[in-house]
């Protein structure tokens, strides 16, 4: 993979112009977020610095991104016309296609550009723009009122100042159970991902070939395409277990089997536990401890003792159950059902700060780990 210093990107350099790939690269992320909840979004391709290519089930769409600082005047006609020449480009390579041509602005449109009207679909194209746009594109002026219906402009997009809060708010309102840290570290880890998309050699021509053939492209050129192109199984896979849904998916394990039984299920063993609950109890066990690795490598500060903060709660919350029924008949059946009873009322509590997202399941999947440590039993002692 090519550095993007080492790419053709516009005339300014150094960190500023970091700043504009990067903010390309976040324009993009709802889109990869649609995708990975497959939102009608079937793949985005991140073509080069400025260029994003969204594939829906029905039709294609090109986006022309155009960044500007906040202390510059409002987008002029001519400025406009500019970045309209390259979504012209696209537009002559794929006229053939059900397609859609969008320039996204950072920044208003000027009140004297006649270009406004294509803020609107379907617009009404004035004689006047119409002509004016006809000689300044150099081509004839049906293939011109044929290309300004099909190309919308979007100005006001999100500052490159605000880009990275609303993102960060966005993955928030899809998965209200994560907590702030995660979406944060989210935002940059799907950012980064495109941001490296972006950074690959150019497709120009390839990349029509492709979306008016797949099938007759050669697979290593293929290769190039994919390293450009963000799907919903790629995307899922940079998000992780970090869960775009209310909660993580559970995973069921199922090498499972050790060739002698683990604490855990000694304890449930004697405690009087059904086949179904140590095996429930297993795979709980599995998908607790995905959790806490991915917590652990995270890089945030002190997600060790937070970690320990929750066991010692639910060490706490667990005892004080076995203690009530330790005297009963197979008194495990009975604690593992009070356990996740009192789990599914007392998430918050247990887990404030949201290392086991409040997941009851998850929670009673730590449980099963602290008692392979020894630390809980099931109502029955075992030396």
């Amino acid at each position: 993979m090519n550095s993007p210093l080492n790419q053709t990107p516009p005339d300014d350099t150094g960190t500023n112009t970091l700043k504009r790939f990067r903010y390309q690269a976040q324009l993009a992320l709802p889109f990869c977020l649609a995708c990975a909840r497959q939102e009608k979004v079937q793949s985005v391709i991140m073509e080069h610095f400025e260029d994003i290519v969204i594939e829906y089930k029905d039709y294609w769409q090109f986006i022309q991104v155009k960044s500007r600082n906040s202390d510059q005047r409002d987008w002029s006609f001519s400025q406009t016309i500019e970045a309209l020449k390259s979504l012209y480009r696209a537009f002559q390579s794929t006229s053939g296609i059900s397609a859609r041509y969008s320039l996204f602005l950072e920044g208003n449109l000027s009140a004297k550009n006649e270009l406004k009207v294509l803020t609107n679909s379907n617009p009404s194209i004035p004689d006047s723009l119409l002509k004016k746009v006809t000689a300044e594109l150099a081509i004839e002026t049906s293939q011109c009122e044929a290309f300004l219906k099909v190309v919308t402009i979007y100005p006001g997009q999100t500052s490159r100042t605000d880009i990275t809060a609303h993102n960060i708010r966005l993955i928030g309102q899809i998965s209200s159970h994560t907590s702030a840290q995660e979406i944060e570290a989210l935002e940059k880890r799907l950012t980064d991902e495109i941001f490296n998309a972006m950074s690959c050699n150019r497709l120009e021509n390839l990349l029509y070939q492709y979306i008016l053939q797949a099938s007759a492209v050669e697979e290593a050129e293929k290769v190039k395409i994919n390293s450009k192109r963000l799907t919903a199984n790629n995307i899922t896979a940079i998000l992780g277990s970090f869960s775009l849904d209310a909660y993580p998916l559970l995973l069921r394990i199922t090498d499972l089997n050790t060739p002698l039984p683990s604490n855990l299920e000694k304890k449930l063993i004697a405690g009087g536990a059904t086949d179904r609950i140590i095996n429930n109890a297993k795979n709980l066990r599995a998908n607790a401890s995905i959790r806490e690795s991915e917590i652990l490598a995270s890089g945030f500060l002190n997600e060790d003792k937070k970690i320990i903060d929750v066991q010692i709660r639910l060490e706490t919350l667990t005892n004080s159950i076995v203690e009530h029924y330790e005297d009963s008949e197979k008194p495990a059946k009975t604690i593992w059902r009070e356990v996740l009873n009192e789990l599914t009322k007392k998430s918050e509590s247990v887990d404030p700060n949201r290392i086991y997202k409040q997941y009851p399941y998850l929670l009673l999947g730590a449980i099963c780990g602290i008692s392979d440590e020894c630390r809980v039993d099931w109502g029955v002692k075992i030396a």
